[in-house]
């Protein structure tokens, strides 16, 4: 079920040892041109379905540039698929990891720390006792993002210049759920998200390694249904972002160049996907095997949008949640909540003058 409005006002398992952080190289960010404050050392953290995930960057609310891009694996999509509990386990986990990621941003510098949580967070029985726990820890309670805002994150945090004189649908495909974002030129954003994502897709189809030609229609149908309350969106361009689409341009070196995914490209990508194993994906295209697992029920959900938009070209952007959390805390500090849809619209606007 989709549940989106128009926005009308200005509100709107514990770390493997095996997985080090890993740290990428600087990136430039491009959020607009309204006036640029003082730089200063931003950390924000994203606790995610397939992990979560720290981002500590330098900006000015107009810029960024990235000093640690780092994560930890904890499958919680998985885990509130089956019971709809986070658990004691997990939330041990969450908070040792917040612990550890505290020590590192205050090592980069940054004086704050701003934690949000997604899906499982959204969807959990168990939501207050594991932000009650969590409060209690030395990082903190996340604040658990609603469908809409963790949308307008991701508009905030486009890194790509686009053409925003068209309508655009900006979409983030994540482990347990799909958030999407409707813009059109002098209106409001319009926000919404659909209960489906990559790992909560493969929950419920269970397909073999590859995906046998049944498993791919199931996928395909899953994908289909979850998205059909969605109006047709008719929009020029549909814009992804997210771990999932920046790994699909892997399987076609090409597009990792034009960053632009056509219909023959999906084609190609599925029919490699149907000859290796997530094994042999991740080996040949540098993608970890847990990842490489996800991708067929990734471009299921690609395939379903495409056919619920008039959109002809994907374009796959950078950015997303956590470089637009970046943005907004530089921008609006502690009042980024309240914030978000007028810095989208200042966004977009400044970029037409």
């Amino acid at each position: 079920m989709v549940a989106g409005k128009r926005l009308r006002s200005v509100h709107a398992a514990k770390p493997r040892s095996s997985s080090a952080p890993r740290t990428t190289r600087p990136r430039s960010g491009r959020v607009g041109s309204s006036e640029a404050g003082i730089p200063q050392v931003c950390a924000v953290v994203d606790i995610g379905s397939n992990s979560t995930h720290l981002y500590v960057a330098v900006s000015d609310g107009v810029r960024q540039e990235v000093i640690a891009d780092e994560s930890m694996p904890i499958e919680l999509g998985r885990l509130v698929e089956q019971d709809r509990t986070i658990g004691r386990k997990a939330t041990a986990a969450i908070s040792d990891a917040l612990s550890s990621f505290r020590d590192r941003a205050t090592t980069l510098g940054a004086n704050r720390m701003h934690v949000v949580a997604t899906e499982p967070f959204r969807r959990a029985r168990d939501q207050e006792i594991a932000l009650r726990a969590l409060r209690g820890s030395k990082a903190g309670a996340p604040v658990v993002l609603t469908h809409e805002e963790e949308g307008l994150l991701t508009v905030l945090g486009l890194q790509h210049g686009h053409d925003h004189s068209v309508p655009q649908l900006v979409v983030d495909i994540g482990g347990g759920s799909t958030e999407a974002v409707e813009l059109h030129p002098g209106e409001l954003p319009r926000a919404f998200g659909v209960s489906i994502g990559s790992a909560r897709l493969l929950a419920r189809v269970s397909y073999q390694d590859p995906p046998r030609p049944r498993e791919w229609q199931e996928l395909r149908r899953h994908a289909q249904i979850a998205l059909a309350d969605l109006t047709v969106a008719d929009v020029h361009r549909l814009i992804l972002v997210g771990g999932t689409a920046t790994r699909l341009l892997k399987l076609v070196p090409a597009t990792l160049i034009s960053r632009t995914i056509h219909r023959e490209d999906l084609a190609e990508m599925g029919q490699r996907l149907v000859a290796l194993t997530a094994k042999e994906v991740a080996e040949r295209f540098a993608i970890s095997q847990r990842r490489a697992r996800l991708l067929p029920a990734g471009i299921a959900i690609v395939e379903a949008l495409l056919q619920r938009t008039t959109a002809r070209v994907v374009t796959v952007d950078r950015g997303g949640i956590r470089e637009g959390l970046v943005v907004a805390v530089a921008r609006s500090g502690e009042g980024w909540r309240e914030a978000l849809p007028a810095l989208v619209m200042e966004t977009r606007e400044s970029t037409l003058r």
